[in-house]
């Protein structure tokens, strides 16, 4: 449970940069590729994490 945990935070920090810093080099193209990609990886990471905790509870 706690690597549940643990990968959450993770999850929730990396999309939460991610999308800071796509929105503050919003002007510059390839960092909003960058910031964009890795934001949708913590978000995926995010997610895999909530189902995978919500499939144990069952």
């Amino acid at each position: 449970m706690i690597f549940n945990v643990i990968g959450l935070a993770i999850g929730v920090l990396i999309s939460g940069a991610g999308i800071y810093y796509l929105h503050k080099e919003k002007g510059d193209k390839e960092s909003r590729k960058i910031y964009g990609i890795t934001a949708g990886i913590g978000a995926v990471i995010t997610i895999f994490i909530i189902v995978k905790m919500l499939l144990e509870l069952l």
